[in-house]
């Protein structure tokens, strides 16, 4: 089976590029003779990756005739999001189709942002119905880009396939001579991990975190991310919120930084499993920000492999990456002080707090990459001539 993907990047600190490699790996394993590519805008050294000319979205449209050619030897193209992979991915597949009257199946997983934010745009939106309506198969990442897309074509036929983990890279056992001692220093603290973008929540976790600081003196809050620099502005807008609400020099902002995580130009899987580890919990608190939403929430199911107890958000597609009151607490969006009782109310109860760590792990487990790979495989198959 040859499949060719649509992606925006298989760069490993992304969730993209976690999300394709992720998929791609356990492939390998689960299907005889697989083959596979992956055309993506943002260009790495992975050896998979065929980078497509155009970064830009719409002058990404004016390669199809070239796309076309390399759809020509693959079986099934699976597009990674709906804008633009999903609609460059219809419109050659149908081109094909007209021409030769053979052409690969189509599938296209909505995950955030791309599979929903467009339908809301007057131009957009009919060129995005047309592309979902003529996918062979349309999967959503979380029941909450399901929801939103059937909003506007509540007739569209949605699977739901989560997210996995791979739980073996967070329970790394490492001796505490090993850790970064940096990490170490900076025990005890709450974590939050991701882009610093504002669908992300960093304000109201941040006013959560100021409402606790008090009553926790020794606690800081780290919020770590590949663009958490002086020249980004949302890193600016939230460091001076920090500083107004009295805790600037206790929440830390922490990158990709080589000087950090002792030159390795990345964060090693070592120091990121230890990074999760070392935190008392995990705490994000996503929202709809003008439509720009979280797709699923890698990261909860990261903390998660590293049994922390996890705090999200309700209504969000935190709802499928935690386990309310198993391993986890979900409130209300933007009600900070609420997230602020959750995360004193696991801080103070040690039970609590070790019953939700245990029952994390559990869920962990359940959600692997295989499990998602093995529904994949399963519409493949079903999708064969």
């Amino acid at each position: 089976m040859k499949v060719i993907f649509l992606n925006r990047s298989l760069k490993e600190y992304t969730g993209a590029g976690r999300f394709a490699l992720a998929l791609i790996r356990e492939f390998k394993n689960l299907i005889s003779g697989f083959e596979c590519a992956v055309l993506t805008t943002e260009p790495s050294s992975h050896p998979l990756d065929v980078p497509i000319i155009y970064r830009n979205k719409f002058k990404l449209f004016a390669t199809i005739p070239a796309i076309i050619k390399i759809f020509k030897t693959y079986d099934i193209v699976h597009a990674l999001d709906a804008w633009p992979y999903g609609v460059v991915a219809a419109l050659a597949v149908q081109k094909m189709r007209v021409v030769s009257r053979k052409r690969p199946k189509l599938i296209i997983t909505a995950i955030g942002t791309g599979a929903v934010k467009p339908l809301y745009s007057w131009w957009r939106r009919p060129i995005m119905a047309w592309a979902y309506k003529k996918a062979d198969k349309v999967v959503a990442v979380s029941n909450n880009t399901k929801r939103e897309i059937l909003k506007f074509l509540p007739n569209l036929k949605i699977e739901v396939i989560n997210h996995g983990v791979d739980i073996t890279k967070f329970q790394n056992p490492n001796d505490k001579s090993q850790i970064n001692s940096k990490i170490q220093n900076l025990k005890p603290y709450i974590l939050s991990a991701g882009f610093l973008k504002e669908r992300k929540g960093f304000e109201f976790s941040i006013r959560a975190f100021a409402e606790i600081a008090d009553k926790y003196p020794k606690i800081t809050y780290v919020i770590f991310g590949t663009d958490n620099y002086p020249d980004n502005r949302e890193y600016n807008r939230l460091k001076k919120i920090a500083e107004n609400l009295g805790v600037g020099n206790r929440v830390k902002f922490l990158s990709y930084d080589n000087e950090w995580f002792g030159g390795h130009g990345r964060i090693s899987d070592e120091d990121l499993a230890n990074l999760y580890r070392g935190a008392e919990l995990f705490v994000l608190l996503p929202q709809d920000f003008n439509k720009d939403i979280e797709g699923f929430g890698l990261v909860f199911l990261e903390a998660a492999a590293a049994s922390l107890p996890v705090i999200a958000t309700r209504g969000t597609s935190a709802e499928d990456a935690v386990r309310d009151g198993k391993n986890g607490l979900l409130v209300p969006v933007g009600e900070y002080k609420e997230a602020a009782e959750a995360i004193g109310k696991i801080l103070s109860d040690q039970n609590l707090k070790t019953s939700f760590s245990a029952e994390s792990l559990k869920f962990a487990k359940e959600m692997s990459w295989e499990k998602a790979a093995r529904a994949y495989q399963k519409i493949y198959e079903s999708l064969k001539v």
